[in-house]
């Protein structure tokens, strides 16, 4: 039998004790069927009864808050569910995972009461607010928190420590400072979570059985890339993508040229949208940032910067070209796949912009943290000529384009959550609105 592990009464309302006796008995048997026979060996420090004094009986549950919580939000090998070997198809662990957590969630939502909460300002540790409670209350239910919960009303810091959890499950800053993003991901029902992992989790699973053990992918909401070689995460990167305004595409080529020190030739959009407006305020902006003009006979134009200052408020029938330099937008490697945007993957000049949580910046392409790991890993699994490479990884301004003996496949895929390599379930922000 369960050895359960109880926590704060939330209320004392004795009209309902005997109604809400039932509902429990009928929840413990929605969990019991939902997992079969192992939910039994569930252990007593993952499970609380969220609503029930310390101490007291289940069977002397009075409060109708209640719900039965299972930490810290892993799914275990034991409580995963039951595979009928003479009915069911095999399923992986993610599969399982990923299964039981949606059942858990759909549970949840039946039992328990998901109304909005509003907060006036934010919420820090030591602050008071009569939502403390119901914000713990959920964190305990989604399995952020483990600690008992209290009607002070108090922002104590094991609150913070779960708020912290929270937050980098839904790709936040884990500052403990509940804010309106915090809450926004608070706000979500267990329904909708449900819902958000059922989508993204039936196509990553699809998309990832049809991969060869050698990949690129590249998934635009979490920011994050990944390199699998042999079936093994080679390497694990966080990454820049497009502004809503020039998303990212989802897409899968293949690799088949990496450049080093290489020049940027300014697409015509992004001259017009960013660089014209700063050309008109510094005529000087060119020389600064090593660009090179050419008129459409590909000859190169020379002005005064008073002049460029004037033409960057007309038509500018212009291109402009960015030479190899530490000044380069490219930075250091591209790497080419053939593709109808005009994207690449590329290094960066302000590695700053990696701490940002929100890292949808840039105009499409893909800018990498761990560029020079990746050029290195291509270098020595994918470049014949190495004794090139090597010398000219010295140099700044010697642009060189190093085909590939073997092509490396790139997926960008776009999933908004998922079930992670250690059970939890990770949401992020559906930055192009393509899953409202």
């Amino acid at each position: 039998m369960f050895k359960i592990r109880v926590s704060t009464i939330l209320s004392s309302k004795i009209l309902y004790r005997n109604m809400l006796k039932i509902r429990l008995k009928r929840a413990l048997m929605v969990i019991a069927f939902a997992y079969s026979q192992q939910a039994l060996a569930w252990s007593a420090d993952h499970i609380s009864i969220v609503g029930v004094d310390e101490g007291e009986d289940i069977a002397q549950t009075i409060n109708d808050r209640y719900a039965v919580v299972h930490h810290p939000n892993k799914q275990l090998d034991h409580l995963l569910p039951v595979i009928n070997d003479r009915t069911s198809v095999p399923m992986s662990k993610q599969a399982r995972q990923f299964s039981s957590r949606v059942s858990y969630l759909n549970w949840l939502e039946s039992q328990y009461p998901w109304n909005e909460i509003k907060l006036s300002g934010l919420l820090r540790i030591g602050d008071r607010s009569p939502e403390i409670h119901e914000i713990h209350s959920r964190l305990t239910l989604l399995g952020d928190s483990e600690t008992s919960i209290q009607l002070s009303g108090i922002y104590s810091s094991d609150i913070a420590i779960a708020v912290r959890h929270f937050q980098r499950r839904h790709g936040l800053e884990a500052d403990g400072v509940i804010g309106p993003a915090t809450l926004k991901w608070l706000n979500v029902n267990p329904q909708r979570r449900a819902k958000l992992l059922t989508i993204n989790m039936d196509e990553k699973m699809d998309y990832m059985a049809n991969l060869g053990p050698r990949y690129l992918l590249v998934n635009i909401p979490a920011y994050e890339l990944l390199l699998s070689d042999n079936g093994e995460i080679a390497l694990r990167s966080r990454v820049i993508v497009g502004k809503p305004k020039k998303p990212t595409p989802i897409l899968s080529s293949e690799i088949k040229s990496m450049v080093i020190n290489p020049s940027w030739r300014v697409p015509r959009s992004i001259l017009e949208d960013d660089l014209l407006p700063k050309l008109k305020l510094n005529g000087d902006f060119i020389n600064q940032r090593n660009f090179t003009v050419f008129n459409y006979e590909n000859k190169q134009v020379e002005r005064t910067a008073d002049e460029w200052e004037v033409l960057a408020g007309g038509t500018f029938p212009y291109r402009l070209e960015q030479m190899p330099g530490t000044n380069n937008a490219l930075g250091r490697y591209k790497f080419y796949f053939p593709n109808n945007f005009s994207v690449y993957l590329h290094d960066t000049t302000n590695p700053k912009l990696f701490n940002n949580t929100n890292r949808a910046l840039s105009s499409g392409c893909i800018r990498i943290e761990k560029v020079d790991e990746l050029a290195d890993w291509v270098a020595n699994s994918l470049v014949d000529n190495k004794s090139l490479w090597t010398r000219l990884k010295i140099s700044r301004n010697t642009t060189k384009w190093f085909p590939l003996n073997d092509v490396l496949p790139v997926h960008l895929v776009y999933w908004t959550a998922w079930m992670d390599d250690s059970g939890l379930s990770q949401y992020r922000d559906d930055i192009y609105a393509l899953q409202r």
